[in-house]
């Protein structure tokens, strides 16, 4: 991290669409290569994908990861209320938007992403009152919390470099379906949340709905060009994306030591 001075970033300035894009693409590049060394190679998904991480292991994960998706849909309700006048804006990312919020919530049915999140952990062998009544772990509820802090106190630009790591859990998705598939034998109706989660952030989907993760670029590209770059001292585009990506690290970091250290329940 640069403290958030990402290609000369100054507040109010309005960026050429080439010029939006490039620095957008720039900051994804770091994106990736952050999530590569420190997610895709950490120990937890190393395992994962060798078929090496013990089922009761992936249980301790869900169980602590359930609240996560539950809240970050909460969040995105709130960031269209609050960003609702760039939207009337730009009605060519309303739709877009609307599309990605509706999704979350309806699909494949009322009520969306929850009920496969749930589904998912009851395959795994976790009971709902297991997700929803975790006492998380600190260090796993700093995910949460990051993007709560941004909801609520962040800038447009932050929170929507934050929402750049989308994209990512599509290609975080598509390494657990693989792995349960091939290294554990889950049956592939057994994998819903996966197999949704990754369609909706990578892949166009559902008669014309675009993917999640080209949503967060092409918001976070107009608000360059529209000079809405205003940022906290210290809390640059940079500095938001990448250290949502460390959080995410440092989840499965913490689920891993605290499997090791023979740990199951919360703080």
């Amino acid at each position: 991290m640069n403290n958030g001075n990402l290609g000369g970033l100054e507040p109010g300035r309005r960026f050429g669409a080439e010029e939006a894009k490039a620095f957008a693409e720039s900051l994804a590049q770091k994106m990736y290569a952050f999530w590569e060394k420190n997610i895709f190679q950490g120990a937890f998904m190393r395992d994962l994908r060798a078929g090496k991480l013990p089922v009761k292991t992936i249980r301790l994960f869900w169980k602590h990861w359930y609240s996560y998706p539950v809240e970050v849909n909460n969040f995105h309700l709130m960031i269209y209320q609050r960003h609702l006048g760039f939207f009337t804006r730009h009605r060519e990312l309303l739709i877009p938007y609307v599309g990605k919020i509706s999704d979350e919530l309806i699909h494949p049915a009322v009520p969306g992403h929850i009920e496969v999140l749930i589904k998912q952990g009851e395959a795994f062998g976790v009971s709902l009152d297991e997700m929803a009544n975790c006492e998380v772990f600190p260090e796993c509820r700093a995910l949460t919390e990051f993007a709560r802090g941004l909801v609520y106190e962040g800038t447009m630009i932050e929170w929507w470099a934050r929402s750049l790591n989308e994209e990512m859990f599509g290609h975080w998705s598509r390494q657990w379906r693989e792995a349960l598939l091939e290294k554990y034998k889950f049956n592939q109706a057994d994998l819903h949340y996966f197999q949704v989660h990754e369609e909706a952030d990578l892949e166009e989907h559902d008669d014309g709905l675009m993917a999640h993760g080209q949503v967060a670029r092409l918001v976070f590209e107009t608000l360059l060009r529209d000079g809405l770059t205003w940022t906290r001292p210290g809390w640059g585009p940079e500095y938001a994306c990448l250290t949502n990506a460390a959080y995410v690290s440092m989840f499965h970091e913490e689920i891993y030591r605290h499997a090791r250290e023979g740990s199951t329940d919360g703080a």
